[in-house]
């Protein structure tokens, strides 16, 4: 059985409110309060109908494929090495561009339900990584009912952070400051390497390509 700490650690990475935090910030902080509740609840509830999606349907197209379980570990460490670059550009202080108050003002307005749906639910909350994660760890919880029901809570947790996160973006900007947030950034995208390389170890060795 799959200690749940791992499976948590990688659904946190990929599907965690680091990510979403900054993004919905800088999205809609010229919004009203009203608006910014609207969009995070859309968000939360359309990413929910993603999920279950997968669910409901990645296991049973993967299974009729026959894609093995190291294939999938595989995957996943490569998703998560590419998701720790993309991290790191975006936190690179040289590649931020600078806000250019004119251009927001003559962009047009989006409704809630439409920034909801993209970027936020997909691909910002609902990551290609964490797709195949779900995929992988329900197919790996076949046959374990318990497992699989630990699974559904955590995707239910990552939801609720992920909604926490967005309701309180502006006050955790305010007042943890983006240089704080950062640096978490930094300290989890080296994190999410190591863990990423210890995947497609873990891969290797069930395909057979490496000693246990």
């Amino acid at each position: 059985m799959l200690p749940i700490e791992y499976i948590f650690t990688i659904l946190f990475l990929a599907m965690g409110p680091l990510r979403t935090i900054p993004v919905f910030y800088e999205l809609t902080r010229e919004n009203d309060w009203p608006y910014r509740i609207r969009a995070a609840v859309f968000a939360t509830l359309m990413a929910g109908a993603i999920i279950a999606l997968v669910a409901v349907s990645g296991v049973e197209t993967i299974q009729s494929w026959h894609v093995s379980v190291a294939a999938l570990d595989i995957a996943i460490g490569i998703l998560l090495i590419r998701s720790t670059f993309s991290t790191l550009s975006i936190l690179s202080p040289g590649n931020k561009q600078p806000a250019n108050q004119a251009e927001d003002s003559d962009r047009t307005p989006v409704s809630a339900a439409a920034l909801a749906f993209s970027p936020m639910a997909a691909p910002t909350i609902v990551t290609p990584t964490g797709v195949v994660t779900v995929v992988l760890f329900l197919l790996l919880a076949q046959g374990d009912a318990a497992l699989k029901y630990q699974i559904y809570l955590l995707l239910l947790l990552m939801l609720g952070l992920n909604l926490a996160g967005m309701l309180l973006a502006g006050f955790i900007v305010r007042f943890v400051r983006v240089t704080t947030l950062e640096i978490i950034g930094w300290v989890f995208a080296a994190m999410q390497a190591a863990l990423a390389v210890e995947v497609i170890l873990s891969g290797l060795k069930l395909a057979g390509f490496a000693s246990h």
